[in-house]
């Protein structure tokens, strides 16, 4: 048994004196792309091209290659339309470990209201394969912590506070860590993916010295319940309260830290929000919670625009939007059948004028709509001209609010306090 140190780690999180799970770093590998049929890469650095049958190397001096498909056949062209090489399957190898280049117009938020794509600098190894869709599929093989830098600063902030940051960056590497044992994410040729089905990687661009200085200041640490790595979930906003896993994720491990859900506070509200009266009164108001801006004024301009929200909608275009482009009418009515303790709907019924759907799973209600909603605690109210829906917090609940991370952090708590607040019968395990 090896006796692990971890600065001075003691406060109210114990880290688990146990054999660490792996003697060296665990490398992942992360799907980046896989719905773009064209590619175009500069290189910052040497990178070496592979295939079965070819080899060749590029400098920054090459200013930029395309890659294109051309019956099932992967073409490596130049800017001038030039074919350089072509094959089945490629790899791209840096000639050193922190070797960059830039992919052009990466899509970003797939389904999602912010959808969108950007250019985005990545490390690690590279891979090229073509799917049925005749679409790229690229894959980056990089070490666990590598890929974290690449993480934690889409999923918090490069600019957060860093004990905010910390907390994140352990909780990001327990989720890639049990990604990695159960599967749930992985593919033929990939681990994880890069979106928020999974986690946010999106390279270098938004590292910051804080968010590095996390991932190293944390490494190795997990969160884990008996000496077992957890699945450290986590959201953006939780409107201030948290949501049991069974109303989310009803297939789901249920870990302790999850069997309870509570309010973003030190102390609890006498509010129940299950109720449909309550919820709506919660909704409208300003609650005492460590991830309310209006309190805390020092939270981040996305924090700001979730916590509380309101959506509007005409009624032909709501009635379209829900019924699935099915013709049942005009939409009538919007009515929660069951909510979890945070208020959030995960069973609900839509009226139309020729049929009535059943809808279940607080995704599937939030997925109801075009872009989704960002969170299913809200309330729904008939106007003049449609429907107005008013919400709270952005995403499912469970686990760590990232919102009252950065405030507890402004407050002068540490991540071990932060990460005991929101996964309370956890423990930190170092595992390599």
């Amino acid at each position: 048994m090896k006796k692990l140190f971890f600065l001075s780690i003691i406060l109210s999180f114990q880290t688990v004196n146990s054999q660490q799970l792996f003697e060296d770093e665990p490398v992942v590998r992360v799907r980046v792309m896989n719905s773009t049929a064209t590619i175009k890469i500069n290189f910052y650095d040497e990178w070496t091209l592979r295939s079965n049958e070819f080899q060749k190397t590029f400098s920054q001096e090459n200013d930029e290659v395309i890659f294109a498909i051309k019956d099932e056949n992967i073409l490596i062209n130049s800017i001038k339309g030039e074919t350089i090489l072509s094959g089945k399957n490629f790899v791209l190898s840096g000639s050193e470990k922190d070797a960059a280049l830039k992919i052009k117009d990466v899509p970003y938020g797939v389904g999602w209201w912010w959808e969108g794509k950007e250019d985005k600098i990545y490390e690690g190894e590279l891979f090229f394969y073509v799917t049925a869709e005749e679409t790229f599929e690229v894959v980056i093989a990089l070490p666990l912590e590598q890929y974290l830098k690449g993480v934690v600063p889409y999923e918090i902030g490069g600019d957060a506070p860093l004990e905010a940051v910390k907390a994140q960056a352990v909780a990001a590497r327990s989720e890639a860590l049990t990604a990695l044992q159960s599967k749930v994410y992985s593919g033929e040729h990939y681990d994880l993916t890069s979106d928020v089905e999974c986690q946010v990687y999106g390279g270098n661009e938004r590292r910051t010295k804080i968010s590095d200085r996390a991932v190293i200041e944390s490494r190795g640490l997990v969160l884990s319940e008996n000496k077992i790595p957890i699945s450290a979930y986590y959201a953006s906003n939780c409107g201030g309260h948290s949501e049991l896993i069974q109303n989310v994720w009803s297939d789901r491990f249920i870990w302790e830290s999850y069997a309870v859900s509570d309010f973003d506070w030190e102390e609890s509200h006498s509010i129940e929000l299950s109720n449909d009266e309550n919820i709506r009164e919660w909704i409208l108001s300003s609650p005492q919670s460590y991830c309310n801006p209006y309190i805390f004024t020092d939270l981040p301009q996305w924090s700001k625009n979730n916590f509380r929200w309101q959506r509007e909608f005409l009624t032909d275009e709501i009635s379209i939007m829900t019924s699935g482009g099915n013709d049942k009418g005009k939409l009538l009515e919007i009515k929660s059948l069951n909510r979890g303790s945070s208020g959030r709907i995960y069973k609900a019924e839509f009226f139309f004028e020729k049929d009535t759907l059943m809808v279940e799973g607080e995704l599937n209600i939030r997925q109801m709509f075009n872009p989704p909603l960002r969170s299913s605690a809200l309330i729904v109210d008939k106007t003049e001209e449609g429907f107005l829906i008013q919400g709270a917090g952005w995403g499912h609940g469970v686990g760590m609010c990232q919102s009252g991370a950065v405030t507890m952090a402004n407050l002068g708590k540490t991540f071990d306090v932060i990460l005991k607040h929101y996964y309370k019968k956890a423990e930190l395990m170092k595992i390599y």
